[in-house]
Parts: C-alpha cells; structure tokens; sequence
C-alpha cells in the first residue's frame, strides 16, 4: 500500500517524538518536583451553543413534526385516491372483486370533518382572546420573528459526519481522512476546544468499533490458518488433501478486509493524538472525564500486532520448522506499517497521560498496559545471531531433532517436540520491539518513567518481567541520546523503592552494565541519575558487597574517576556530588568485605585526599571526601596493607580545616597503640599534625580541629617509642607548649567557649535550656578541659625529658 493512499498527515514523518523538559514528569524519586493540582470537574459534556438553540425551540420541533405527519398522512391519502384504478387493474387481474370506493369516500369525509372541527376550533380560541383582552385593557406585544438557527461550526460538522459514519467501511474511511487533516496542526488553543467539543468522545468510540470489527476478523482468520496449518504430510510426504481456490479466495478477501481494519485503527489514533497535542489542563480535564474506561481500548491496539507476530511464528514453525531463518521471516512481515503507526501514536497518547497525577496509578494497576509496554522496548537481539557465530541455546540441535521425531533416544516424541517448539518460538518473538518504529518505544520509556515517579508504582513495575532489563537495553540499543537519558531517568526512579523496600537491584549485571555506561555520557542529568541509582542500591547492606565485587571494583574505578575528575567547566555538577555521597554511602557499610575493599582499592583514598586540595571542587564533594577518609580511619589498623595509603592520603589531605574530619582521623588512629609507632615514622606526618594543631582561624570549627590535633599528639606520646620522633619535630613541640600555657590557643579556652555555645538549645526561637542542666555541663566541660590540660602538660615533659 503506498503512501499516495494516505490522507495529508497520516504519515510516519512526524513519528519522532521529542518532548521539553517542561512536558515530561522528571521528579526522580521522593524529590518530588512541582505539580499541577486540577479541580475537580463535572462529567457532563459542554453543550454547544447549536444544541441549547436546539433544546429551546424543543417545542416548536414538535409542533413541526405534528404538522409533516399531518401532511404526509394527507398524502398518504391522496396518493390512495390517485392510485384506485391502478388497483381495480390489480384485483381484477387476480381474479377478486371490485374496489370498494366507499372506502376512499370515508377518508374524504373524515378529512373535510377534521378540518372543519380545526377551523372553528381556532375562531373560538381568537373570539375568547379578543374577550379577555377587552376586559383586563391589555395590550399584547406583537409576536417576534424567532432568530435565525445558527449554522453549526466546522468542527462540529466533523465529528458530527465521523460519529454517523457508520456503514460502509468506505464511509467510516472517507470521514477518517477529513478528520486527519483537519486535526492535524500545532495550535494548543485549538486542541483545546476541540477537548471540550467531545473529539475524544467520538474518536474513543470509533476505535472501539473498528477493534471489535477486526477482533471478529481476526478470529476467522487465525480458524482459517490453524485450519490450513493442520494439513501436515503423511509419511510418504504427500498431502492428504490440498486447500482449494475458494479457500484461497476467502483467505485473501481476509487479508484485504483485514488490512483495512488496520488503516482505520491507525488514522483513529492517529487522531486521538493529534487532539491530545492540547495544554494539560484539557488533557487533565479529558482524563477525569473518560481516562479509566479507554485504557482497555489502548491496550487492545498495543497487543495487536505482537498477537500478530506469535500467530505467525507459531504457523511458520508448524508448517516449516526446518527451514532456517523462517521463524524470524514470519515475524518480520507479520506486522504492517498501518499497526506500527497505531502503536506510535497510541504510546504517545499514554505519554501525555501519565503526566497526570491522578493518572499514574490506574495506568499501572490497568490489566495487560506493563506486559505490552514492555514488550514494545524489548530490543533483546536473541534470535538476530551474526553469520559463523555460534547458535546460542543449541537452536542447531534442536532443529536437527525436530527432523528425527521417531528417535527412540528423545523419550516422549509428543512432549519433547513441543518443547522445542516453544523454546523456538520464544526465540523467534524475542526483540519483537525492534519491529516496532523508534518514536514508539522512546514514548513507551517515557510513560515508564512518569509511571515511576510515583512510590506506589516502583515495586509492581520492578516484579514485571523484563521491564527492567528492557529499559536497560534501549541505553545499549538506540542510536539517539534522547533515549538513554530517559531510561536513566526511569532507573533511577524505580530504584527508589518505597520505604520498606529497596530494590535488589545489585545481583542484576545487565542493570549493572547499564550504570556503568551512563555514567561515561556527556549529559551531565544522564551521569547524575545513574550515580544516585547507584547510591540508592547502596542503601542496603547486602548490595555493597555485589557493588565492590562487581568485575574486580569497575563500580569503585568509576566512581573514583568522577570525584577525581577536577574540571572547571564540572564545576557545579550534581554528578561529581553524588559520587563522592555514594562513596560515603557505602563506607559505612556493616560488612567488612564492603570497606575492605574500598580500603585496598589502588587510587581511592589518594583521589580523596587529592580532590580536598582541588581548585575546582566544590564544597560539597569535598566535605563527603573528607568524611569517608575519616571513616576509613576509623576501620583501617595495623597490620593491614591500606595504612600506609590511609596515612599519606591524610598527610595530602591535612590542608583541610573547614571541618574536623582530617582531625579527627589522625586522632582515630592514634586511639590505636600499634598505630602510634607507624604514624611518628610515616613521612611528613608529624608535620601535618603540627599545622593542624596551630591552626588560626575563625572559623566555627578552628577549635575542634586544633582540640583533636592535639589530642593525637597527646595519645602519640604515650608510646616510648614514638617519643623520639615527637620531641625532634619542632611543629610538635610548639603546639604542646601552646596548648598547655598559650592564651589564646589554649585547649581550657576553646572548650569554654564551646560551652557557652552549647548554651543555647538550637530551637528557632533560640531560648535556653534548663538552668541545672546547664550548670552540670559547664562543670563536666571544665573538668574535662582540666584534665586533658593535666595530660597535655605531661605530655610535654615525657617528651622534653626524650631530647
């Protein structure tokens, strides 16, 4: 069929389908993004202005119907006088009587009867008007012209000639056309009056007649062909019988009758996305109105041509199992170009939908919608096996016992070649999106990813097989970006979860692979939803362990080369931030594979510490770098091989006193006795410390920082064995002299003021707490800073007396 019989629109030029950021649902996960809150409307139809002139002269239509019955009867009976002789003619050529003419001469005296009880009854009704007119001296107004009708507008004239348009097919097809071109423009304002004209109406009940027309169809054809499939050969390899010209006929005339059912499905829907280029409002307003109801309808066209494609494998592998490459034929022209087009424009109808908040959830609680949308992304290249390759599944021998069923060593023949027969028609109908245009599976991933927006649908959408890894292979499949940037979107919406689950997502290499390969794409928001996917699987415990497994930390090496990269055109990437959480996320892991791991993973702790000392990093990523070199601190001891990386990624990092963390980790590790000996003989270690603790500032966590340098120096010199290393380092020396006699730098000071900080209970109103409770920590606070003065001091002379 060539395009010439198509009507101006109905084409597959406008099946790219790219809509703004402004059209699509991108509220990823519990960052739920601005919504529009639509009233809540009646369900009543407008009625046109055409229809309420019509409704106030009800009355007069029926005064006017009153009077053509009146008139056709009267021709009725003049007709019956005018054709008396041709009626004697008739009876007495069948041998009856003569024409009774009392009879015509009844209906002419009942008539003049009738018109003259009419004529006086009128004169009496004026007589008693003038009476009564007369006697209350009233002057009635003169009768006014009624207005003229006015003519009803074009769109109105359409749907009216589409909704009536009933039989023949041509009518219905002819009436289609006209509806494509008028329809078939960008003006949103137009769009919408047609919404509220009731073009959806009329269109949703055109396509449930034409699918129930072709269901029937497709019923008689499917009994034709199973029919004509169970003509199998005998064992001389002789048909028992041969089909003959009538059942070819009937067949064609299917196909033809067939082929018809699906142009006018398609220019249908065609239609219906056409009127839905509207605002939302019109969209949110035609959804309350008749949304749950289609959704039947809509599934109905999306499973069409994949029920196509099994009756056509299932034919071809009945009548030609052996004939290699015939599965994957039949399933190739199976589907026509009009269902594609159907396809297109219905997932793009269900894309505008669930940009309806009240729309998400009955569209994935509706029967067959998830099996359906998935199977249009399904690009899964099972069956498409490159030339010389090895047949993957042992297809070869399976077909080569399908050519000897009578062998003795298959066991059951019947059962056994059914099997294979399944297994080969399962291979055959996989990838079957691939058949269908690439506007339609980018609508369906974008209907997937409004539908995940909401919590309610993640995990009914994560139990649908195959949804994940389809949405998976459109990243490695498609040839446009626009794709993969909505399939990352989708992935990180599903892996939110709700809050009681988090999806097992980990044990997935295919979703695996996935992230990998999102996080190497130039679209900073594609980058930035694969890594917080991941940081979301890494809530759980169980999958940062399947995180740092994965291929040998290909998951880590990619999250490193991320928080490393110091780019200042990165400056402000949300990507880079998310990394670096996600690093975070998963240190503070229970399992100690997980730190592990990441402790001896080459380059993760030094990247750390290099990205604190960045130019072009932002706070944020250097506060979470900061943090987990704390934590590693924390977990990593002697004798393990990371302490030597740990402590130089401390020394790098030691430049960094926005927070305590560095601080506080040289002092984790000095809690450790082994550890003391290793640190005081670690390159340039003492000097770090020795800067940290005569840090000058003002900033709110100075003191904590040189509190907790000190603190490391103090638990350092409890070693005999590091003392020598301390009391030779000047930087050391100066800081404890400081720490114990300074004014300023005083360790008693900078907890004091702490106190009075504290003082406050960091409500908004900014009161006080309990006046006791107050006082009791004002005495811990100085009794803790006495001490740790008493140690600091002692400190001082074990190491003066090592000189």
């Amino acid at each position: 069929m060539g395009d010439s019989q198509y009507p101006k629109g109905y084409s597959q030029s406008s099946r790219n389908f790219t809509p703004n950021s402004s059209d699509m649902d991108f509220s990823a996960g519990d960052k739920t993004s601005s919504t529009v809150r639509f009233s809540e409307t009646s369900h009543s139809r407008r009625i046109p202005r055409v229809q309420k002139n019509a409704l106030a002269g009800s009355m007069h239509s029926r005064i006017s119907a009153d009077s053509a019955i009146m008139n056709q009867s009267s021709r009725s009976i003049g007709g019956a006088r005018g054709g008396r002789s041709n009626e004697n003619q008739f009876r007495r050529s069948m041998g009856g009587g003569n024409y009774d003419e009392d009879v015509s001469q009844a209906f002419l005296m009942e008539e003049q009867q009738y018109a003259a009880l009419t004529d006086s009854f009128s004169n009496r009704n004026q007589t008693m008007l003038q009476q009564q007119q007369s006697h209350h001296h009233l002057d009635m107004p003169p009768m006014e012209e009624e207005d003229e009708d006015i003519p009803p507008s074009p769109l109105r004239q359409l749907l009216d000639a589409v909704n009536m348009s009933i039989l023949p097919n041509t009518l219905r097809l002819s009436s289609l056309a006209q509806a494509v071109e008028f329809f078939d423009h960008r003006d949103r304002a137009m769009h919408d009056s047609e919404l509220q004209e009731g073009a959806a109406y009329v269109l949703y009940h055109k396509l449930g007649l034409a699918l129930r027309l072709s269901k029937g169809m497709e019923t008689e054809e499917a009994d034709t062909t199973t029919h004509n499939s169970s003509l199998l050969p005998n064992k001389t390899g002789e048909p028992k019988h041969y089909s003959t010209y009538q059942q070819h006929l009937v067949s064609s005339t299917q196909i033809q009758q067939q082929s018809e059912y699906d142009k006018e499905i398609a220019m249908i829907c065609s239609c219906l996305e056409m009127v839905h280029r509207a605002n939302p409002d019109a969209i949110a307003q035609t959804w309350d109105e008749c949304g749950v109801e289609i959704l039947p309808l809509l599934v109905s066209v999306l499973e069409r041509p994949f029920l196509k494609i099994e009756r056509a494998v299932w034919t071809a592998l009945q009548e030609k199992s052996n004939v290699p490459g015939s599965l994957e034929r039949a399933a190739a022209v199976a589907v026509t170009r009009d269902q594609k087009l159907a396809v297109q424009k219905v997932t793009k109808v269900l894309a505008m939908y669930s940009l309806v908040p009240e729309a998400k959830r009955p569209m994935c609680e509706c029967a067959g919608m998830l099996k359906w949308l998935t199977r249009i992304i399904d690009t899964h290249q099972y069956n498409r096996v490159k030339p010389g390759a090895p047949v993957i599944g042992g297809a070869a021998s399976v077909r080569s016992n399908l050519a000897r069923p009578n062998d003795p060593k298959n066991g059951d023949v019947h059962s056994t070649e059914t099997e294979k027969r399944m297994l080969l028609a399962s291979r055959a109908t996989s990838g079957s999106g691939l058949y269908m245009t690439e506007a339609a599976r980018f609508n369906t991933i974008a209907t997937l990813t409004n539908l995940a927006a909401l919590e309610e649908n993640r995990m009914q959408m994560l139990r649908e097989p195959g949804l994940m890894d389809n949405v998976c292979r459109a990243v490695h499949n498609e040839r446009s970006d626009v794709p993969k940037q909505c399939s990352a979107l989708a992935i990180m919406n599903l892996s939110n979860g709700d809050p009681d689950h988090v999806p097992e997502m980990a044990s997935n290499d295919l979703v695996l692979e996935t992230l990998l390969k999102l996080m190497k794409e130039d679209n900073p928001e594609t980058r930035r939803n694969a890594v917080v996917t991941i940081f979301n699987i890494a809530c759980s415990d169980q999958n940062t362990v399947r995180l740092a497994r994965y291929r040998d930390g290909t998951i880590l090496e990619a999250l490193t080369n991320l928080v490393g990269s110091d780019d200042p055109v990165r400056l402000h990437d949300e990507a880079r931030a998310s990394a670096a959480e996600t690093i975070f996320n998963m240190s503070c892991s229970d399992i100690a594979e997980t730190t592990d791991r990441m402790a001896n993973h080459a380059g993760l702790l030094e990247c750390l510490a290099v990205t604190l000392r960045g130019e072009h990093t932002g706070l944020e990523v250097k506060m979470y770098c900061s943090a987990t070199l704390r934590r590693m601190a924390e977990l990593i001891r002697y004798p393990m091989i990371a302490q030597g990386a740990l402590l130089s990624a401390l020394v790098k990092a030691s430049t960094w006193t926005s927070t305590d963390c560095i601080a506080e980790a040289f002092r984790a590790q000095a809690l450790v006795p082994e550890n003391c000996v290793i640190m005081a003989q670690h390159h340039g270690l003492l000097n770090s410390l020795s800067r940290l603790a005569l840090t000058r500032g003002t900033g709110p966590d100075v003191d904590k920082v040189q509190e907790a340098a000190v603190a490391a120096i103090e638990l350092m010199s409890r070693q005999d064995e590091a003392r020598a290393f301390l009391a030779q380092n000047e930087g050391i020396m100066m800081a404890l002299t400081r720490a114990s006699y300074g004014e300023e730098g005083s360790l008693k000071e900078s907890m004091r003021r702490r106190s009075v900080v504290s003082e406050f209970d960091g409500s908004a109103s900014g009161s006080y707490v309990d006046a006791s409770r107050r006082m009791g920590d004002d005495e811990d606070s100085d009794e803790d800073a006495s001490l740790q003065s008493r140690r600091i001091q002692v400190a001082l002379k074990n190491l003066v007396s090592a000189m």
